[in-house]
C-alpha cells in the first residue's frame, strides 16, 4: 500500500494482521514491532501527537542502515571497568553504512493490507532478474535501484526454508559447491526446525559491499541474489558495487528514499496513530484534530 506504516498495524485481539502473517513478513521480529512502539510513545511525548508512525519507521529503517555496530565478545571475563558503554556512540566501533536524508510528512494508512496484496508486492527470494524488474517498474524502480535495493541483504539472517530448493534434491549450478555444502550442513534437508543462515557470509555484521562480492563468487544465498549476477541487465551493476563501495552507498541511499516515498499519504489523508500497531478510536482522532489545530495556534506566536 506504499510506506503508510499498515505493516505495524495487528490484527484482530492484537494478533497478526493478514500482512503481517503473510509468508515475505514472517522474518518481521516482533521485537521489532515493540522497538517501533516505543520510539513513537517517546517521540510523542517529546513533541506532541504530530509524528506518524510511517515517518517513525522511515527514519528508523535509516538510522538502522547507518548505525549497524558489530557486537564485541570477550574471550575471558573482564572487569566491569573494562567493558565497553554501549549509551556512548563516540566510543562504540561502528560499522555502519550510508546516511542520507529522510523526507518527512506521511500520515498513517486506516486500512490494512491483505495477504493477497503482499504477495503481489513483495517479489520472493525464488524470483528471477527478470522478474523483480517487471515487479518493479510499475513503482518507478529502474535495475540500479532494484541491485542497490538487494544490498540490503549485507547484513541480517535468512530461514533455511528460503533457499533449500537450491540445496534439494540437486544443487543450483549457479551456486559454488564449498558454499552449498557449507549451507547443507546448516540446513540438514531433514531437519525438524527451520534453521537460519547470515545472507551475506563475508561480514555479517557490517553494512557494506562484500554481498556483492558474494555474487561475483557465486555466493548469493537466494535466487533472487545470485540472479543478479548471472543476468546481464545487472551483472555490470553487481561488479561496479563490488568494486566501489562509495557508488554503493550512493545509490542505495536513492532508492531508499524513493521507496520511502511510495503512494504515501499527506496532509488530512490518514491519521497520526496514538499507538503504531493500531488505528485510532473516534475520541483519539478528536483528540488528534485538537492537537493539530493547538499547534497551528501556536505557530502563529
Amino acid at each position: 500500500q506504499g510506506c503508510d506504516g499498515s505493516v505495524l498495524l495487528s490484527g484482530s485481539a492484537g494478533g497478526p494482521s493478514e500482512e503481517q502473517g503473510a509468508p515475505p513478513n514472517l522474518s518481521l521480529r516482533q521485537e521489532a514491532f515493540r522497538i517501533i512502539e516505543d520510539l513513537r510513545a517517546r517521540v510523542h511525548k517529546q513533541c506532541g501527537r504530530v509524528v506518524s508512525c510511517s515517518d517513525i519507521l522511515a527514519v528508523a529503517a535509516r538510522d538502522s542502515v547507518a548505525l549497524v555496530y558489530t557486537y564485541i565478545f570477550f574471550t575471558r571475563p573482564q572487569p566491569c571497568s573494562n567493558l565497553i558503554r554501549y549509551d556512548n556512540l563516540n566510543r562504540y566501533p561502528q560499522s555502519g553504512g550510508p546516511n542520507y536524508r529522510v523526507p518527512l510528512g506521511r500520515r498513517d494508512g486506516l486500512t490494512l493490507a491483505t495477504r493477497a496484496a503482499t504477495l503481489d508486492n513483495l517479489p520472493p527470494p525464488t524470483a528471477t532478474t527478470g522478474q523483480l524488474l517487471t515487479a518493479l517498474a510499475p513503482k518507478n524502480f529502474d535495475p540500479t535501484d532494484v541491485v542497490a535495493l538487494s544490498g540490503g541483504h549485507t547484513i541480517g539472517i535468512s530461514h533455511c526454508s528460503s533457499f533449500t530448493r537450491r540445496l534439494y534434491p540437486s544443487q543450483d549450478a549457479t551456486m559454488d559447491k564449498t558454499f552449498a555444502n557449507n549451507l547443507k550442513a546448516a540446513c540438514p534437508q531433514a531437519a525438524a526446525v527451520d534453521g537460519t543462515v547470515n545472507m551475506d557470509i563475508r561480514s555479517p555484521n557490517l553494512f557494506d559491499n562484500k554481498y556483492y562480492v558474494d555474487l561475483m563468487n557465486r555466493q548469493g544465498l537466494f535466487t533472487s541474489d545470485q540472479d543478479l549476477y548471472t543476468d546481464s541487465r545487472t551483472r555490470g551493476i553487481v561488479t561496479g558495487f563490488a568494486i566501489n563501495q562509495s557508488l554503493f552507498y550512493e545509490k542505495f541511499a536513492v532508492a531508499m528514499v524513493k521507496m520511502g516515498q511510495l503512494s504515501v499519504l499527506t496532509g488530512s489523508q490518514g491519521e497520526i496513530r496514538g499507538n503504531c500497531s493500531r488505528r485510532s478510536t473516534g475520541v483519539e482522532s478528536v483528540l488528534e484534530s485538537a492537537v493539530e489545530e493547538a499547534v497551528e495556534i501556536l505557530a502563529g506566536f
